[in-house]
């Protein structure tokens, strides 16, 4: 089995549904491969899988340990996730797993061209994004680094770690063009996390704004006094966060 696939098809059984889908995808050039829906199986993909579509062949509980894995990779490494199934699967997926996020839902029986459209689509707006800046924000709240990711989404390319360990780790195998990082953080805070950036060669150099709800006189000033590329209260609104970032990117050229 390949494993340079830009889309990965999940499914417990490759029945002659799940075969048309594949061949369909093939026949309008869509670079496809299959995966059972197991996390050894499905972990082979997760740098190079641009999208994964998940069939619905089993019931939601026999699929949830996939699904819950899927999901966690779909956050962590800004991937997109399809799925297929009946109306019932979709229920029963919202409240096994409220938070999962979707970029798309295909009810069965699937409407094969309206999903290859789709498929396409994703696909058309994730190569517009590769020439897009990659911005990694660092924030234990899953609320507010949701609605930081909306807002970017669609300018930049946004990956998403939760703990400041998380973003070290990240930055040493990935480069980002900016951390958006939190003030306070537990275990290890963002002033923690810029110390240990600028005490490395390999990341001394990469742009840190911090990002945080902290904005009395006296903590800003200390937020100052690290030295960072910019501080960013979150309570900005969304347009005065993107008019800051533009010109942020346009002063670094």
């Amino acid at each position: 089995m390949s494993e340079s696939g830009k889309v990965v098809l999940i499914s417990g059984s490759k029945g002659i549904i799940v075969k048309g889908i594949l061949r369909k995808l093939e026949d309008s050039g869509v670079d496809v491969v299959f995966c059972e829906p197991d996390v050894t199986a499905m972990s082979a993909f997760e740098e190079m899988a641009e999208i994964f579509v998940l069939y619905f062949s089993d019931d939601v509980d026999d699929l949830r340990e996939a699904v819950v894995y899927l999901n966690d990779i779909v956050k962590e490494r800004e991937k997109d996730l399809l799925i297929i199934g009946e109306r019932i699967d979709h229920q029963a997926l919202q409240l096994a797993i409220p938070d999962i996020r979707i970029t798309g839902w295909y009810d069965r029986p699937l409407d094969m061209d309206a999903f290859i459209a789709g498929v396409t689509s994703v696909l058309r707006m994730r190569s517009n994004r590769v020439m897009s800046k990659r911005i990694l924000v660092v924030d234990d709240d899953p609320s507010f680094v949701r609605i930081i990711r909306d807002w970017l989404k669609n300018d930049y390319q946004v990956f998403i770690v939760t703990s400041g360990m998380q973003a070290i780790s990240f930055l040493m195998k990935k480069d980002v063009d900016l951390v958006l990082l939190d003030y306070e953080m537990p275990v290890t805070t963002g002033p923690q996390v810029l110390r240990m950036l600028r005490s490395e060669p390999d990341t001394a150099g990469i742009p840190v704004v911090f990002l945080t709800g902290i904005g009395d006189a006296e903590s800003v000033k200390q937020v100052l006094a690290l030295k960072p590329d910019g501080y960013i209260l979150k309570s900005t609104p969304r347009p005065e966060l993107l008019q800051w970032l533009k010109v942020f990117f346009a002063n670094r050229k």
